[in-house]
């Protein structure tokens, strides 16, 4: 799964133009890359965020890229029927 920086840049610009909470959904089989999908669009969400912001190491960059492991957790677990 390669990485797509256009689908994290439209939804950073629609939650600041809109608004709006934005989602991004991502799928795949075990070893798709998917983990790695998630943690490259953090990083470019966090580095946009602070490029606009006009601060460089800010709190919401760290805030954004201290989520990442949370994220893969929810990623990573199993539902029990």
């Amino acid at each position: 799964m390669p990485f797509m920086p256009q689908v994290a840049d439209e939804s950073y610009r629609g939650m600041l133009s809109e608004r709006t909470d934005q989602s991004i959904i991502i799928s795949g089989e075990s070893g798709a890359g998917k983990s790695e999908a998630t943690k490259l669009m953090l990083q470019y969400i966090a580095e946009v965020s602070s490029r606009n912001s006009g601060t460089k190491g800010g709190s919401l960059e760290q805030q954004i890229l201290q989520a990442n492991p949370v994220m893969e957790a929810f990623g990573n677990a199993k539902t029990v029927s």
